[in-house]
């Protein structure tokens, strides 16, 4: 995962967890990641697990998909 998709990644869940009205402690202790994993995780200083992202959607109620930037278009590469 980039810097980038760190980033997207994080400001998608703060995004959902503000419309919710929730806190990073409540994401903590309702997808079950320790609250010290989930602020490296939001700060991009590491990359959310698969697993972690699907603890975060059940929690907020979400697809996982909600969570990920979308993918990129490639075609400007070939």
């Amino acid at each position: 995962m980039t810097t980038e998709d760190r980033r997207l990644v994080a400001e998608a869940i703060a995004a959902h967890l503000g419309r919710a009205g929730r806190s990073r402690r409540w994401l903590s202790e309702h997808s079950g990641i320790a609250y010290s994993t989930l602020r490296r995780r939001m700060q991009g200083r590491s990359d959310f697990t698969i697993t972690e992202l699907a603890d975060i959607a059940l929690a907020l109620d979400l697809s996982p998909a909600a969570l990920v930037p979308s993918p990129r278009d490639t075609s400007a590469d070939s």
